[in-house]
C-alpha cells in the first residue's frame, strides 16, 4: 500500500473553481439551441440570432483600401455560442426600458445634453437626448444619443426582467459576428459599392438614421452591422495583444492611454470605409452622440426572471440590492456558486469579497479619508478610476473635484467591476473627494448639516455600520464654494468629427 500523501488545505475560492470544472455540463451534451429567438419585452420585441463559436482571423490585411494602424492580424478562437441582437437596439425597445425603470440616460441628467444633428453636423445643445437627437425618428429607428453606461443599463434591465444573461458584445464577438465567414473589406464584398448593400452611410443616408433592416443581412442574418449606428463594444481600446487569442477582451485601459470603449461599424456620418469588418474606433465612455448606439449578446439559456430590483440610477431602499451586470459567459460559474451555497449568500459573498479586495490593491490608488474601507480614487486622463468593495455596489457615491481650477460635483452609482470603474469628469481632475454615500444627493443638505442628512443606507446583507446609517459623509464636509453643476458636466470633449 502507497504511503498518503500529506494533505494540503485549499481554499474556499479554489474549491469553488474546481467544482464548476466538476458540475457545468458540456456543451456537446446540450441540444442544439435553436438558430433565432424573440424575447417579449412588453408589447415590444428583441429577435436574437444564433452565432455558434468558431475561430476566424481578426483585423486586416496591410494593403487594404482605408485600413488602420490598429487593425493587426491576428487569429482568434471564440469558444462560447451566443445569441446576438439582429438589429441594433432601436428607439421602441428603449422606450419600453425607460417606461419600466423611468431611467433617464447621460444626456438627460447631464448640465449640457449630448450632441445632436444641427442640419450642419453634430452640436450640444441641452434639448439633444435619445428622444430627440435633432433629426425625425421612429420606434424602429436605432436609438442613439447613448452612452457606454446608457448600453449597459439596457442590458442589465433585460438580464433582470427575462433571467437571460444580456451584455455588450466583445470586440472579437462582435467582429466574427460581422464577418460571418467571410474575410472581405465588406461583408458583402471588397469594393466601395458593397457598403450601399449593407448600410447606410455619409454617402446614403442623408440626415440622420434609417429604420433598421432595410439593408442586407449578413451571413448570419445580422442587420446593420455596418453603418446607421456606431455600436458599443465590452472593451476598452487598445492595441491588439500579438499572437492567437481566444476569447478576447481589453479588460481594462492601457497604461498612459486616454481610457475610451470601443465602437465598431461605422455609422451614417461616416465615410464607407469606415463601415470595413476591421474599421475600428474609440471615445470616451461618457460619449454621447447622435450616431453612436449598441447591440446586445445574450446567453444560450435563460432561468426564471429575478425578482423586482430598483430601476438603474434609482436609490436603494433599506435591504434592497441591484442585480449585477452579468456576463453571458459568467452565468454557467454563478449558478454552481449558487448550488454549492445551497443558495445562501455568506459564502459567495465573502468568495467575492476576497477578490474584490485583491482588486482594489492596485498602484497609485489613494486612500479616501473619512470614507468606508476599501474605497479609492485614482485619477486618471479625463476623470478617475473608483474603486469600492464588493457590498457598496448600488450604493450612490456623491463627490466633488477641481478641473482645470474649477470645482465640480457629481453623483455616480457604484458598479460591479472587477478592475474598478471609470468616472468621467470631462478634464484631468484633481483633489477627489467623497462628500456622502447613499440615496440622499449632497446638494439635498445644508452646510454643517449631521449625518442624519442621507436616506438611510443599508449593505446588501442587511445590516446598518458606523458610517453607513444615515448616507456616510466624508467628514460630514459640504463645501461652500459656488456649485457648478447638480450633475458632472460633460462640456469641450471633441465629438469626433
Amino acid at each position: 500500500m502507497q504511503p498518503h500523501a500529506p494533505t494540503r488545505r485549499r481554499s474556499p475560492a479554489l474549491l469553488l473553481a474546481a467544482a464548476a470544472v466538476v458540475l457545468v455540463p458540456s456543451a456537446a451534451a446540450a441540444a442544439d439551441p435553436p438558430p433565432a429567438i424573440a424575447v417579449d419585452l412588453g408589447g415590444v420585441q428583441l429577435e436574437l440570432v444564433l452565432v455558434k463559436a468558431g475561430r476566424f482571423r481578426q483585423g486586416s490585411p496591410p494593403g487594404e483600401a482605408g485600413r488602420g494602424d490598429d487593425e493587426a492580424l491576428r487569429d482568434v478562437t471564440l469558444s462560447r455560442d451566443a445569441y446576438m441582437g439582429k438589429y441594433p437596439v432601436t428607439v421602441g425597445q428603449f422606450v419600453r426600458f425607460a417606461q419600466e425603470t423611468g431611467y433617464r440616460t447621460e444626456a438627460e441628467v447631464g448640465a449640457s445634453g449630448g450632441f445632436g444633428f444641427d442640419g450642419k453636423g453634430l452640436s450640444q445643445r441641452k434639448e439633444f437626448t435619445w428622444r430627440t437627437p435633432g433629426f425625425p425618428q421612429t420606434d424602429q429607428h436605432p436609438v442613439t444619443l447613448v452612452t457606454f453606461k446608457d448600453a449597459g443599463e439596457f442590458t442589465r434591465w433585460l438580464t433582470q426582467r427575462t433571467g437571460r444573461a444580456f451584455d455588450l458584445p466583445t470586440e472579437a464577438q462582435w467582429e466574427h459576428a460581422y464577418r460571418a465567414g467571410t474575410q472581405t473589406r465588406f461583408h458583402a464584398g471588397d469594393d466601395d459599392g458593397a457598403a450601399a448593400l449593407i448600410g447606410w452611410f455619409k454617402g446614403n443616408a442623408g440626415s440622420g438614421t434609417r429604420p433598421v433592416g432595410q439593408k442586407r443581412p449578413n451571413a448570419f442574418g445580422l442587420h446593420d452591422m455596418g453603418g446607421n449606428v456606431y455600436e458599443w463594444c465590452r472593451d476598452w481600446y487598445g492595441p491588439y495583444a500579438p499572437g492567437p487569442a481566444v476569447d478576447p477582451e481589453q479588460a481594462s485601459a492601457p497604461a498612459g492611454d486616454k481610457p475610451r470603449r470601443v465602437l465598431r461599424g461605422g455609422s451614417w456620418l461616416k465615410d464607407a470605409k469606415h463601415l470595413r469588418a476591421a474599421a475600428r474606433y474609440r471615445n470616451d465612455p461618457g460619449s454621447r452622440n447622435a450616431d453612436n448606439g449598441f447591440r446586445v449578446v445574450a446567453a444560450l439559456e435563460a432561468s426564471a426572471p429575478a425578482a423586482a430590483t430598483p430601476a438603474p440610477g434609482a436609490p436603494l431602499k433599506a435591504g434592497a440590492t441591484r442585480a449585477p451586470r452579468s456576463s453571458f459567459w459568467s452565468t454557467a460559474s454563478a449558478g454552481v456558486i449558487a448550488a454549492l451555497v445551497g443558495g445562501g449568500l455568506f459564502l459567495a459573498s465573502v468568495v467575492i469579497g476576497l477578490v474584490g479586495a485583491l482588486v482594489s490593491r492596485g498602484p497609485r490608488r489613494r486612500l479616501v479619508v473619512g470614507a468606508p474601507p476599501g474605497v479609492t480614487f485614482q485619477p486618471q486622463g479625463d476623470g478617475f478610476w473608483l474603486n469600492a468593495p464588493p457590498y457598496l455596489y448600488g450604493a450612490t457615491l456623491h463627490y466633488r473635484c477641481f478641473v482645470n481650477g474649477a470645482m465640480r460635483r457629481g453623483s455616480v452609482p457604484i458598479e460591479r467591476s472587477r478592475r474598478g470603474q471609470f468616472v468621467y469628469t470631462g478634464g484631468a481632475p484633481s483633489s477627489v473627494e467623497m462628500e456622502q454615500l447613499g440615496g440622499a444627493a449632497w446638494a439635498a443638505a445644508a452646510p454643517g448639516a449631521g449625518r442624519g442628512a442621507g436616506a438611510p443606507f443599508a449593505t446588501p446583507h442587511g445590516h446598518r455600520s458606523g458610517w453607513g446609517g444615515g448616507g456616510h459623509r466624508a467628514r460630514d464636509r459640504i463645501s461652500s464654494a459656488p456649485d457648478v453643476a447638480v450633475v458632472t458636466p460633460f462640456r469641450g470633449y471633441p465629438s469626433a468629427y
